[in-house]
């Protein structure tokens, strides 16, 4: 873990320092190792500012705290804004942390970065939110951490703001990387050869198949998916979570996610001697898309609201963990089965 001589290095500009100082003394308070331009002139006499600023949110802080304004327009808050941001594009990290002072569209950052607001949060929130910030980053996990005892055992010491859903989010966003490929080819309705050959007119094979995927559904929504067993991983609202149950809670929706997609790739990967037959299969594995689809967005979702938790959490968001069990075939879809069926039984 790279060492910072500051915590947090603020960037604003000088007409707002009435309104950042109660931030400054509130992230003092709570231990927080603080860089700020104005206490140190002394340091800055002499030197050549576009360097010394530019190493001091470069490479002195591990955040940079950027207070938004129709007052930073000036020069030098402009050009710690570029260093900042530099340094955030280069290693794509949630080094920037953007607090508002007034509804001033503010260039540069991207309109996925999480705002605090001073119009909302007060200086203590904000100074809160920095240390769930840091608590998170001495825990060194991140959706991109390598899921161990050692990196889940860290962050469950650190204990950051919602850190059962950091976890759980890591293990699900991990999970479907690995699967990516198969999603992929699910779309492109391929799978390589199973060695299954269907002779006959697959009937009977479909039955079964849809038998099948109707039997994954059903333990996923009345075993694996309750109220019960999320609250057992999560605990109930404003309780601690239990860490081998979230792990485990995001494996069986991996595993889930997988089981659908094979369930698919069987019927992509069997070779059928009738093209009547192999079209009404092709239509059946279809069946999986909506819900494939449904629990990737989900993925994605956990994703993006894991890079701004402890904002969302700061802000009073109420996060939820829910996993969409959709599984319903759409009436177009339905009829063309039904003809393909048809077509069979002549």
């Amino acid at each position: 873990m790279t060492e910072y001589e500051f915590d947090v290095a603020l960037s604003h500009a000088e007409e707002d320092l009435d309104e950042v100082l109660p931030v400054v003394e509130e992230l003092r308070s709570r231990g927080v190792k603080v860089f700020h331009s104005t206490e140190r002139k002394a340091e800055m006499w002499g030197l050549n500012l576009v360097e010394y600023f530019s190493d001091a949110f470069t490479n002195r802080a591990r955040y940079v705290l950027l207070f938004t304004s129709q007052h930073y327009v000036d020069m030098w808050s402009t050009f710690q804004r570029r260093a900042a941001l530099g340094r955030a594009v280069e290693e794509n990290t949630e080094y920037v942390l953007p607090v508002r002072i007034d509804d001033t569209q503010f260039p540069g950052l991207s309109p996925h970065v999480g705002y605090l607001d001073m119009e909302v949060h007060p200086p203590g929130t904000i100074a809160e939110a920095v240390v769930q910030k840091l608590a998170q980053h001495r825990a060194e996990f991140t959706p991109s951490t390598p899921i161990t005892p050692k990196t889940v055992a860290a962050l469950v010491r650190e204990k950051p703001k919602g850190w059962e859903y950091l976890l759980y989010a890591t293990v699900v966003a991990q999970g479907l990387a690995e699967l990516q490929q198969k999603y992929r080819e699910h779309f492109l309705r391929y799978s390589p050869r199973n060695g299954v050959v269907e002779h006959g007119n697959g009937i009977g094979l479909i039955r079964d198949r849809n038998v099948l995927l109707g039997e994954i559904i059903k333990v996923a929504v009345d075993s694996v998916f309750t109220t019960e067993t999320q609250e057992a991983a999560f605990g109930k609202y404003g309780e601690v979570g239990d860490a081998d149950r979230i792990v485990h809670l995001g494996e069986l929706f991996v595993r889930t996610f997988d089981e659908i997609l094979e369930w698919a790739r069987r019927i992509h990967g069997t070779s059928y001697a009738s093209d009547t037959a192999r079209a009404a299969a092709r239509v059946q594995a279809r069946f999986a898309d909506r819900q494939l689809e449904a629990m990737h967005e989900v993925a994605q979702n956990l994703s993006e609201v894991a890079d701004t938790l402890v904002e969302r959490l700061t802000a009073g968001d109420r996060i939820e963990i829910t996993v969409p069990l959709v599984f319903e075939v759409e009436p177009e879809l339905e009829l063309e089965f039904k003809a393909a069926l048809d077509r069979l039984s002549r």
